[in-house]
């Protein structure tokens, strides 16, 4: 296991430059550097902008009992997708674009809703609880 990471480590970078070369070769190095500038920026404004907003849908989702593995899941899909932007590379932009797709709509358009986490025992607007019934003392309320 250890030598398939250090092959991983090894061989990502390598597939990288070559696709970068071979890109530029077929398309001209003018445009490969655009292409690679304008991904990093895209990256840096993903990760600058918009890390308060999911951080406060995540909350509210949680708050509301909304909460589900499927926007646990966007929510590092996005992350990563950004940090793969920022990375200087062809591949890895392209798994970002992938990453970026509305897997979750596409989801719960095909009838295969998110299963929010819930309380235990907890079933719609019924909570659960005891009482007891105080009798006020009348002495103390006539005088």
């Amino acid at each position: 296991m250890p030598y398939l990471l250090l092959l991983l480590f090894v061989a990502y970078p390598i597939a990288e430059i070559i696709t970068i070369v071979l890109l530029a070769k077929a398309i001209g190095t003018f445009w490969v550097v655009l292409w690679l500038i304008a991904a990093f920026f895209s990256g840096l404004l993903m990760l600058r902008h918009h890390k308060l907003a999911v951080g406060a849908a995540l909350f509210g989702d949680l708050r509301s009992g909304r909460l589900s593995i499927h926007s646990l899941f966007a929510v590092a899909r996005y992350y990563i997708a950004a940090v793969l932007l920022l990375l200087p590379g062809i591949l890895g932009d392209v798994v970002a674009l992938v990453l970026l797709l509305p897997w979750g709509r596409l989801a719960k358009n095909k009838g295969t809703p998110a299963e929010p986490f819930s309380a235990p025992g907890a079933q719609g607007d019924v909570i659960d609880g005891e009482y007891r019934q105080v009798k006020p003392d009348m002495d103390r309320l006539q005088g």
